[in-house]
């Protein structure tokens, strides 16, 4: 009998504390904040090249969470700097890297399941900050210019939520040819691939 009223008790705590988190965790409040992370991109073409490396790079910056739904759905824009782009090995050895470098503005809408678990998805447009590139060895080949001033496409993602801190993996894609014509001859129609992994925290 002593055994039962203790796992009674021991649920009830159990049950209180969930619904406390739960509570914290989608409290519906406006929020803003900081973001970092690591991310890795990659460049691919109409033509599927198979000789593509990824580039590991960082991105980072601030959102705002705008709550909807008492908290449950929320709509959560982003300014980022984000550094993308990505290499191609040939037979020879030589390599071709390419670093592009952008203001990106990412626009989610968030939906909490089990009131922790975060799954958001969106677009996302970018405008070109920097840019440079080495062809066969020799740096500085490419420029600014070289490349498309903006850049869009989707994302999605999850992660885990805990109050005003959060945990989450983001895959993204763009839809926008990022090279201009100089580039464009030689490799196709580049386009942005990407995911990142990073950190926040909401006020």
């Amino acid at each position: 009998m002593k055994t039962n009223y203790r796992l009674l008790l021991l649920s009830i705590f159990l049950l209180g504390g969930i619904c406390a988190l739960n509570a914290q965790m989608t409290d519906g409040r406006f929020r803003f904040g900081f973001k970092a992370g690591v991310n890795g991109s990659n460049l691919y073409d109409d033509a599927m090249a198979t000789d593509k490396k990824s580039r590991i790079g960082i991105t980072g910056g601030g959102f705002m969470q705008i709550a909807l739904l008492k908290g449950r759905i929320s709509l959560r824009p982003e300014l980022l700097f984000t550094t993308k782009g990505g290499a191609y090995d040939f037979a020879n050895g030589d390599r071709t890297d390419f670093k592009i470098n952008y203001i990106e503005l990412p626009l989610s809408i968030e939906y909490r399941l089990l009131g922790f678990i975060n799954l958001h998805a969106g677009g996302y447009a970018s405008l070109l900050a920097t840019a440079d590139g080495s062809i066969e060895g020799i740096p500085d080949a490419l420029a600014k210019e070289d490349f498309e001033k903006f850049d869009f496409g989707w994302h999605a993602g999850t992660g885990i939520d805990f109050g005003g801190l959060g945990l989450h993996f983001r895959l993204s894609r763009g839809l926008q040819k990022v090279d201009a014509q100089t580039v464009k001859d030689s490799f196709g129609e580049l386009k942005n691939a990407s995911w990142a992994v990073t950190l926040s925290y909401g006020l």
